[in-house]
């Protein structure tokens, strides 16, 4: 994103077309008393634009434009292909997506389409482009987002058809996929493109891991990827109208879903993007850990490098049939947490209750009736402290020491086969994650394409699917003298989800100086334990999968204490130019991941701060100069931090040095000694 604002903004997510008339002019007013300047409009209101096709009517979003502008309030616009009215579907029904299982998605909810239909495609191009020949140079719309929350996978007739044409365009002769896929194996030699199926999608059952009809690994991989282009492709489509029709100031955006959503590629649909927005539901998490949302926050960092737009931010309880109630101060909590991560801009959903559909238990700033009460009151406060933090908090940006490598094509291929439930690619990726941050390093998720050398750690957890250019990438930023580390399962597959002529890990067997010569898949409550062969490395264990390495050329670390590996390297380590790789042979929790990363740390001579596991710290580098340094306590209970330097909070107003403590759900934003940073530093 090539500009930044001057300080965090707030928005919310408006549903005009929801409420009465009179009513529009009220919430404005509201609106921009409570300190908002951005609102989001019409991603869900393609039938009220188009009421039959090809017969447009604007009067009513003219009318909710002009007076939001009037307010002050600048304007996001949605392209509403998420919800297709009823007549398209009447006329067309061959759009409805079908799913894994055959059925066909009825009309009723909302993304009930398939993204490869020509039908829908066409109506596509007719009402974007209607919405941008009316608002293209509308200096009150600021930017546009495209859809909502693109994903799902269809398995229709046409998807079948359009999957054949793109594996043909992909492997150019029946010859090479059938070699690439190993179709020889159970006769599966295709001699037609057209005989390839769609694979069977279904969840793998876990633990017993079998499908009833397993597919050929390199089939099913293909077709993620398939899935995931045809929905960039889609996005494309949009971004190609917007941009041939509106002022360069109107900037174009997309609402991801964090780190957790697994249907498709963000590095490639962000790739397309002005800047990058996603929508942030702390409650959702039903295991409640703040690493998830810090983890989410950046991941969609990470995707462009630059800050990003909350353009759903959870403000209430939600739920559709059940409901989930925040902790009060646990709104401006979050909220903090965004910004700290790189959030320029949050809106909130939604403004208003809704009194019918689906999400009635989905509140908003108002409730149901319209009036303003305590969430209202909370956000006119929280706008007036972001106002008076605007100096110290325009264009500073999260400080990352540490990357984590993240891989679509792994994360699609452990889907076809998750080997074992230890090794399942969020909460593997988590674990690594959380257990750097709680050592208070900031850490950005980064393509395995992406430049690495900026980073005093690279850490890739599970790069279960490799090829020789990323493995050279990794061997260059070692032997210039970065840090790596390696975790189990990686370079098993190649691109084309098959298992390579040469030792695990495959590519990086001469790298990292062993190669894995026997590995245990066990109960996931099944630990085996290893120690540090003189002492000078901590205790540990892995549970559920663990490996047995050779080396050739690297050094154990640690050995395992018990077991059928016992005495062998559990972790081993090998130099490499003027850098290091670090080898770990198993599936390890996240306590067991800190003691070790705490370990390589203090010998890598990288600072680490830490802090109550339940509060969070994030160093941001400010544009003026100096650090700024965020804590956050996701606790229901006061806590007290240990400092070591003077501070100066730029919330609180109080000063001091040592000790800090904050209150449930308190935030605290100091500058300061605390906050400073080495010379070298720069920021995400």
């Amino acid at each position: 994103m090539s500009e930044r604002l001057d300080g965090p903004r707030l928005g919310v997510a408006y549903y005009p077309e929801q409420w009465p008339r009179e009513r529009w002019r009220i919430d404005a007013e509201l609106m921009s008393e409570a300190g908002m300047s951005l609102v989001r409009l019409a991603e869900f209101s393609w039938a009220l634009l188009e009421p039959d096709e090809g017969r447009f009517e604007f009067a009513w979003l003219d009318e909710v434009l002009e007076i939001l502008g009037g307010a002050g309030l600048e304007v996001v616009l949605g392209t509403p292909t998420a919800a297709p009215p009823v007549w398209l579907i009447e006329r067309h029904p061959e759009i409805l997506p079908v799913r894994a299982d055959g059925r066909t998605v009825r009309f009723g909810h909302r993304r009930h389409y398939c993204p490869n239909q020509p039908a829908f495609l066409e109506a596509t191009e007719r009402v974007v482009t209607a919405l941008a020949d009316r608002y293209a140079h509308d200096s009150r719309v600021v930017a546009w987002q495209i859809d909502n929350e693109l994903g799902g996978r269809c398995f229709c007739d046409r998807c079948r058809s359009a999957f054949q044409d793109w594996l043909h365009r992909r492997y150019r002769s029946l010859g090479n996929l059938n070699e690439s896929w190993g179709t020889a194996f159970w006769s599966q030699t295709y001699s037609s493109w057209r005989q390839i199926p769609l694979p069977e999608s279904l969840p793998v059952p876990l633990p017993d891991g079998f499908l009833p009809s397993s597919p050929n690994p390199g089939l099913a991989l293909d077709y993620r990827r398939f899935a995931s282009e045809s929905l960039v492709r889609f996005q494309r489509l949009q971004i190609r109208i917007l941009r041939e029709r509106c002022s360069p100031g109107q900037r174009i955006t997309h609402n991801l879903m964090g780190f957790r959503y697994p249907d498709v590629d963000y590095h490639a649909l962000a790739g397309e993007l002005d800047f990058v927005s996603w929508d942030n539901y702390p409650l959702l998490d039903r295991t409640g850990r703040w690493s998830t949302q810090a983890l989410g926050a950046d991941a969609m960092r990470g995707l462009q490098g630059g800050p990003v737009w909350v353009l759903e931010q959870q403000v209430g309880p939600l739920g559709w049939e059940m409901l989930r109630t925040p902790r009060r101060g646990q709104m401006r909590l979050h909220t903090y947490q965004a910004i700290a991560h790189g959030a320029e801009a949050v809106f909130y959903f939604r403004w208003r209750t809704a009194r019918f559909g689906t999400e009635q238990h989905w509140h908003g700033i108002l409730d149901h009736d319209g009036r303003p009460r305590r969430r209202y009151r909370e956000i006119r406060e929280l706008a007036r402290e972001l106002l008076q933090l605007r100096p110290a908090l325009g264009g500073a940006s999260p400080v990352a020491e540490a990357a984590i490598v993240h891989d679509y094509d792994s994360r699609f291929a452990l889907q076809v086969q998750p080997t074992n439930a230890a090794l399942g690619y969020e909460e593997t990726v988590q674990r690594h994650y959380e257990a750097l941050r709680r050592l208070g390093l900031g850490v950005d998720l980064v393509s395995p394409r992406a430049v690495l050398g900026g980073y005093r750690l690279v850490v890739a957890p599970n790069l279960y699917v490799l090829d020789q250019e990323v493995s050279a990438a990794l061997a260059d930023y070692v032997e210039q003298g970065g840090w790596l580390v390696l975790a189990p399962r990686i370079g098993v597959k190649d691109r084309c989800n098959a298992l390579p002529e040469r030792a695990f890990p495959a590519w990086l067997d001469e790298l990292s100086g062993l190669e894995v010569v026997d590995y245990a898949s066990v109960d996931q409550h099944s630990a085996v334990r290893f120690g540090g062969p003189d002492g000078t490395m901590p205790a540990g264990a892995f549970t559920g999968w663990y490996e047995e390495v050779e080396l050739k050329g690297a050094r154990p670390r640690a050995r395992y204490l018990e077991g059928d590996f016992a005495g062998s390297a559990a972790v081993a380590e090998r130099e490499v130019g003027e850098g290091r790789v670090t080898y770990i042979a198993g599936a390890a929790s996240e306590s067991t991941l800190r003691d070790l990363y705490r370990d390589l740390c203090a010998r890598a001579d990288l600072p680490v701060h830490e802090v109550p596991d339940d509060v969070e710290s994030v160093r941001l580098l400010s544009p003026r100069g100096g650090g700024l340094l965020f804590l956050l306590n996701h606790a229901s209970e006061d806590r007290a931090v240990e400092l070591d330097g003077a501070w100066q909070d730029l919330l609180g107003g109080e000063g001091g040095s040592g000790v800090i403590s904050l209150p449930a759900y308190g935030i605290a934003l100091l500058a300061g000694t605390v906050a400073a940073l080495p010379e070298d530093v720069t920021a995400s």
